[in-house]
């Protein structure tokens, strides 16, 4: 079978689109293993979402923040689409839809803001969707319901649904930026190590060139530069997970208190 993208099976697919999970989560890896062709996906997920009767729209919005919560680590091709049709689709929903449908799209476009999905231009569609007017408090329900639910497990992996709201889903927001910038404490401990090891070889060269060879002054100092430069950008890189940690940990603590 070929691997390559095919609009006629993509419109297949979006035309069996239901509410369930597996769905939803079918579609959408297939959707990201061809992001290449994000344009035409989102072109067609548009025309769909379009021709869909009011009730049948909100499994388009979960399949759209599906691929957008899973892409964007692969690249921002999802992001740039879904961003020019998304604003009008909520929109659509919001003022025509049913209340559960209104749920849905304030508790999306929620989830979107904390996790920064489009950014700064995260603002611009609360704007256009809700007007100036706050974005609506999500009402809860009374209901009593499970913060995790077990999805997916096996020999390997477990995957777990964290409920939107409650406080293991305001704590793994919090950590996000944390796992989003690809800082972890032992590339800083061996950038550390591998200067502090340089520098124990430098100093060789400089005392060698101060009693020896003073035509290699100008490539020690060269050096030493260099080591300077890397050595600030380890302090910064260590500040910055210090800061992050402390946010993470002050979110943390207002989830729980």
């Amino acid at each position: 079978m070929s691997n390559g993208f095919n609009r006629q099976i993509l419109e297949e697919k979006l035309s069996k689109l239901n509410n369930s999970q597996q769905s939803i989560e079918t579609l959408s890896q297939w959707c990201i293993l061809h992001r290449k062709k994000a344009n035409h996906i989102v072109e067609t997920w548009e025309k769909y979402f379009n021709n869909s009767p009011n009730e049948r729209r909100i499994p388009f919005l979960y399949l759209a923040n599906d691929i957008l919560q899973n892409s964007r680590r692969k690249g921002s091709e999802f992001v740039n689409e879904f961003w020019k049709v998304l604003a009008g689709a909520m929109k659509s929903v919001y003022a025509n839809g049913n209340s559960h449908g209104k749920h849905e799209v304030i508790r999306l476009v929620t989830i979107w803001d904390e996790r920064k999905v489009f950014g700064s231009r995260g603002r611009g569609l609360k704007e256009e969707i809700f007007g100036n007017e706050p974005l609506p408090v999500l009402e809860n329900s009374g209901k009593s319901s499970q913060s995790i639910k077990i999805v997916k497990k096996d020999s390997h992996s477990m995957r777990v649904k964290l409920a939107v709201g409650g406080m293991l889903e305001k704590i793994v927001t919090a950590y996000q930026p944390i796992l989003d910038e690809h800082l972890t404490e032992d590339t800083t401990l061996n950038k550390c190590k591998s200067t502090a090891s340089l520098l124990e070889k430098m100093q060789k060269d400089v005392d060698d060139a101060c009693t020896q060879d003073h035509q290699n002054v100008p490539h020690v100092l060269n050096n030493l530069q260099e080591q300077e430069t890397i050595s600030e950008t380890v302090c910064r890189e260590t500040r910055k997970c210090s800061g992050l940690k402390s946010c993470f940990d002050s979110s943390a603590e207002r989830c729980t208190s």
